[in-house]
Parts: structure tokens; C-alpha cells; sequence
């Protein structure tokens, strides 16, 4: 189970990203001056770095609704994306718009199910002031061409029938439901598949509602760095550089690269080398147990042979031959 810690470092995260399948890490950072959130890219950038000039929490979007939509169902099936006004052409402008695309997995529009849309997730760049305005907002599919009474039977919701004689004082009721006198025409569609909620059939007519879920972001980009928050610096907002100055630049990281590199090695090296002491240290160990155990053996050899001997010539009455015991094996 992951846990976040205060002792956790980039490197942690980066370690066990790959295996539970995350691509970006959003990492937001308070100062005295400003809140900033930096947006990277496993395992190696680009990273993106942003002013946050103003943000509200989910729970504070909750609080200001009179009628919040919260639900887990909501959560289980990725968001589509809508990005507005990217269309710069400026490199930086590139790479952005490429980061948040590549947040959010692609959709086939052939295979696509609108049971499935429930959430939306609007990105929209102000070019005159050069900030980026990110809303959540939940999708709702509501039949129209409903009284109020009608669609309270359709949800299963029991009317107050102490007023009506009869039941179609109920359905043939002329006031109009909060959706009918609300929804504008150019939110009404038809159906193409089944949506969930009651009355949202196919080929039927339904109006589409988008209620505001958070957080809400406001945002500038301050500068762009090659790798994951390390390496060159591609684009700063405030801090513009001439050529030879770059160039200085490229030539540090390229330098400081090489020393990671050399580094790398030299503990490649070491562990390579520590492996190495370590069996033979092994070996020497073993080596001086058998030292060890072969004395007790040559001694009982060397005993063996001379009882042998000495039964030889107590029974022959003369010495044996050179080697002949021993090739014998003994008696």
C-alpha cells in the first residue's frame, strides 16, 4: 500500500509509477508570495510550472450549490476534455497543450458510450492576460416536454394527489417543471443511445446539464523545464536569455549530466567490486574450515597405517614392502 510520508522523496514516486500505471503528478506548493503547481510527466518530463492566481476546493463548489451532485459512479469512468483557444503556436503553447491532452485517456467516438459521460473537464487559455481557467463540472441528461407531475411519477417520487379528483388533474396540470421554463433550446438534443436517468430513452429529447463539481482553477504558465522538475530550462515567463547565455547553460547541464553518469558507474563499480570481496571472503572461510577438519583426517591415515605395520611384522616377522599397505588399503 502507498503512503505518502514527509521523508519522501521525487524519486520515490517515480519508482513505483510505472507499476501503478500513473503518467503525470501534479505537485502544489505554498509560498508567502504565491501558490504554484508544478505538472510533470513520468518518468522523464517535460515539467510545467504555474501561478496560481486563484483556486476554490471541491467542498467549497459544494457549499455555494443549492443541489451539489456528488457520487461515486460519477468517478468511475475517465472525464471527456474540452480545451479552448489553444491555438498558439508559440513552442511553449505546444507543449502545454500536448501535457493536458495526454492527462486524460483518448476516446473512440465510434465505440463511445454516453452512459459513460459523466463528467466533463474544461481548459480554456485567456490569451490577453495569459491565464489558463480549468472548471469540473458533472453531466446530466433531463427529459423535457414534462409537467412536474409527470416527471415525479417517472422518478418514482409520490405526488400529493389531496388536491385532484381525478388522476388526470395530475398529468393534464399546465405548470411546467424548473427544467422546461430553464433549459435554453440550444441545450436540447436527441438521444442517440440510452442515458442514465429515467425518461433519457433513445431518439427521445433531452436537455443537457452541467453542474459545477471543483476544484476551480486560475493559473498562469511561468516556465517549462525539459526534464522531470530537473534539466533545461525551455521557456520562463520572466527571465529572458541571449544565446551565448544559453548556450552556457546547455553546456553545465551537458557537464553535470556526464558527472551523474560518471558517478553511475563508479557505484556499478563498487557494488561489482564489494560482490567480489564478499565471495572471496566466502571461499577463504571455507577454504580454512576444510584446513580445519583435514589434520584430524591425515592423522587417523597415518595411525591406521602404523598398526598395520606393526601387525605385518609380528605376524611375517620381517618389514613390508614400500607402499604396499597403503596401495592395499590396509588389512
Amino acid at each position: 500500500k502507498l503512503k505518502v510520508r514527509r521523508s519522501n522523496s521525487i524519486k520515490d514516486y517515480v519508482s513505483v509509477a510505472g507499476p501503478l500505471g500513473i503518467t503525470h503528478m501534479m505537485m502544489m506548493t505554498k509560498t508567502q508570495a504565491h501558490t504554484n503547481l508544478r505538472v510533470a510527466r513520468f518518468p522523464r518530463g517535460p515539467t510545467l510550472f504555474f501561478q496560481v492566481d486563484q483556486y476554490s476546493f471541491m467542498k467549497d463548489i459544494a457549499t455555494v450549490l443549492r443541489r451539489p451532485k456528488s457520487s461515486i459512479v460519477q468517478f468511475q469512468t475517465p472525464p471527456l476534455l474540452i480545451m479552448n483557444n489553444f491555438s498558439n503556436d508559440e513552442p511553449h503553447m505546444k507543449v502545454m497543450t500536448s501535457m493536458f491532452q495526454n492527462m486524460f485517456p483518448s476516446i473512440n467516438i465510434q465505440k463511445l458510450k454516453l452512459a459513460d459521460v459523466r463528467r466533463v473537464v474544461l481548459i480554456s487559455y485567456e490569451e490577453k492576460d495569459d491565464f489558463v481557467h480549468i472548471r469540473h463540472f458533472n453531466v446530466q441528461a433531463v427529459p423535457v416536454g414534462m409537467s412536474r407531475q409527470v416527471k415525479k411519477l417517472i422518478n418514482m417520487r409520490v405526488p400529493n394527489l389531496s388536491t385532484c379528483s381525478d388522476i388526470s388533474d395530475l398529468l393534464l396540470a399546465g405548470d411546467l417543471s424548473e427544467s422546461e421554463a430553464e433549459d435554453a433550446a440550444d441545450t436540447q438534443v436527441t438521444l442517440p443511445q440510452h442515458v442514465p436517468g429515467r425518461g433519457n430513452e433513445k431518439q427521445q429529447k433531452s436537455a443537457i446539464r452541467l453542474t459545477e463539481l471543483g476544484p476551480r482553477i486560475t493559473m498562469r504558465l511561468t516556465r517549462v523545464e525539459e526534464g522531470f522538475c530537473d534539466g533545461e530550462v525551455l521557456y520562463h515567463r520572466y527571465v529572458k536569455k541571449s544565446k551565448t547565455e544559453v548556450a552556457k547553460m546547455q553546456s553545465q547541464i551537458k557537464k553535470k549530466e556526464q558527472l551523474r553518469t560518471q558517478r553511475r558507474k563508479e557505484q556499478e563499480k563498487n557494488v561489482k567490486l564489494k560482490q567480489k570481496k564478499k565471495e572471496e571472503h566466502r571461499k577463504r572461510c571455507s577454504d580454512g574450515q576444510k584446513r580445519k577438519m583435514m589434520p584430524e583426517a591425515f592423522n587417523e591415515i597415518d595411525h591406521s597405517v602404523d598398526d598395520d605395520v606393526d601387525y605385518y611384522r609380528k605376524e611375517v616377522g620381517a618389514d613390508p614392502d614400500s607402499g604396499m599397505l597403503l596401495a592395499s588399503g590396509g588389512r
